[in-house]
């Protein structure tokens, strides 16, 4: 387990630096990035969840396309097992497919962020 020291210098700065960017008004000090930082910061367990169905997606489909073995993905529980022969990507592609599924994710974070903001129920705070 981690030091109570590693804990303090590491947990400390950033709970000082959360403090402060939280009291940044997302509109007049922060750019386009910025804000789009901010809409998956408001709606972490959203993206979570949604990551998770559309990269298992994302992964079927390529792996059909490129005419790899794609069966073991369709029956769960495939994070123990070894990928088949012949399956994978180069490190390009691999970060060419997170930019794209961070891109998809964007539009209905935004929306999910919106209708939080837009209906105060108890329940929404909590994805």
């Amino acid at each position: 387990p981690p030091s109570l020291q590693f804990l303090l210098m590491t947990l400390g700065p950033s709970l000082v630096a959360l403090a402060w960017f939280d009291k940044l008004a997302v509109k007049e000090k922060l750019g386009t990035i910025g804000r789009c930082f901010v809409v998956f910061g408001r709606v972490p367990l959203f993206y979570y969840i949604l990551h998770l169905f559309l990269i298992h997606g994302m992964a079927v489909v390529v792996a059909m396309a490129w005419g790899q073995p794609y069966e073991w993905l369709l029956h769960g529980g495939f994070f123990p097992s070894q990928p088949p022969p012949g399956y994978g990507h180069n490190l390009p592609f691999i970060y060419g497919m997170w930019a794209l599924a961070v891109g998809i994710l964007y539009f209905p974070c935004k929306w999910f962020m919106e209708l939080k903001a837009r209906r105060r129920v108890w329940w929404l705070s909590y994805l």
